[in-house]
Parts: C-alpha cells; sequence; structure tokens
C-alpha cells in the first residue's frame, strides 16, 4: 500500500488534466449522476467523496451548495485539492485515510466512490460497505470494471447484502483516454439508457456504476 500511496503522491500534481481527455464532460457527467440518478439531492445535502484526488470533482459539489467531505488515501492529493478549492474561494472538509480502515463519525446524505474502481481499493468490499450503510441518508454510487474486478451482478450482490436496497447499475459511457467531440459524447451518453445496447461496451471498455439507497 505504502508503494502505491506513493505513487500517487507523486501524480498528485496536474493529476484530472492529465489523466482524463473529456475532463469536463467527464466530470460534468459524475456531478450529474450523484445529483439525479436515484433519489436527487439538493442544495444543502451533504455528499461524502472516497478516493477525491485533487479535488476537480469536489469543487462542483460545493458550487451546487453541497456540504462536501472528500477522503483519500494519498496525502500529496488531499494537500492539492485543498489548495485548489482554497484558490476558488471554496470550503471543504478533507481527511488522508484508506477507505479499508475509515470509521464514519456522522451520516451524509450520499457517498461517492468514483476510485476507477472501488471494487480494486478495497480489500475486503462487504465488510467496507457494512460498516459505510449506516450512515448513508439517500444513496451510494460506486464504480466498478466489469472485466478485471468482478461481474456487475456480484457487485449488485455486494450492496444487497450490505443492507442496500433498490440496488441498480448503468454503464459510464464517456472516454477517460480519448478524446471525443461533445457531439459524440452525448450520443453515448444517450446509449447508457438502452437496454441493449448499454452492456455490450462493457465487453470491451469502459466502467459502469452501481446504486444503492438505504
Amino acid at each position: 500500500m505504502d508503494s502505491l500511496i506513493d505513487k500517487y503522491d507523486r501524480l498528485a500534481e496536474g493529476f484530472t488534466a492529465r489523466e482524463y481527455a473529456n475532463k469536463e464532460f467527464y466530470m460534468y457527467r459524475r456531478l450529474l449522476l450523484t445529483l439525479f440518478w436515484g433519489v436527487p439531492l439538493k442544495s444543502g445535502d451533504s455528499v461524502l467523496e472516497l478516493g477525491c484526488g485533487d479535488g476537480y470533482l469536489a469543487r462542483s459539489f460545493i458550487r451546487y451548495g453541497l456540504r462536501y467531505h472528500g477522503v483519500d488515501f494519498a496525502p500529496e492529493r488531499v494537500r492539492v485539492a485543498g489548495s485548489r478549492l482554497r484558490e476558488a474561494g471554496l470550503d471543504a472538509d478533507l481527511t488522508v485515510a484508506d477507505v479499508n480502515e475509515l470509521s464514519l463519525t456522522e451520516p451524509y446524505d450520499a457517498v461517492v466512490a468514483y476510485m476507477r474502481t472501488f471494487f480494486a481499493y478495497t480489500r475486503e468490499p462487504l465488510a467496507v460497505l457494512r460498516r459505510l450503510r449506516p450512515c448513508v441518508r439517500k444513496k451510494i454510487i460506486l464504480d466498478l470494471n466489469p472485466r478485471r474486478d468482478l461481474p456487475v451482478k456480484k457487485g449488485i450482490a455486494l450492496l444487497q447484502e450490505a443492507g442496500f436496497r433498490r440496488v441498480t447499475w448503468r454503464p459510464f459511457l464517456v472516454p477517460k483516454e480519448k478524446r471525443l467531440p461533445p457531439a459524440l459524447l452525448r450520443v453515448l451518453v444517450s446509449c447508457e439508457d438502452v437496454p441493449l445496447v448499454r452492456s455490450l461496451p462493457l465487453r470491451w471498455k469502459f466502467h459502469c456504476l452501481l446504486k444503492g439507497e438505504p
């Protein structure tokens, strides 16, 4: 784990700009799904982001009016996130912590883990989900790589076993590495809700998201 922390500490500065070819569209899509997929969030609600990275998505959450708490295991990423938010005149609660050992002391309306992916960074996903469950008021959203981590059905079953209801999934069809024109990105997003189409890309590329509600 120490070597992984060192890796992300070295990459912290400018991480999102380097790693996400369609970063504005990508992060805006994450914001919309957080707000409106399942039980909607409203201004004043609280959100906990596991794996907050360099704080790029945090800005959108805070500007929407959400009370934000970000957690990351890499100290330098938390430092960069704090600097980014302060420069934007935004306040946030940021913590250096490993999700595997995270102990929450307060509930949140939403918990999101856009970590690429949650199941790659949790040693015992069910145990982590069970600890999170009492602190989720409205919903939890996790990402999953169905080709590397575990099948979608298994991810759904873990959320259900942890005590979440209304568990469902959707693909996230915005490319991370290849830059595309906005019109094409919108076409891809429109395919996320087409039953006969949405599963096909996951055989070769893309991640999916799981949502559970208490």
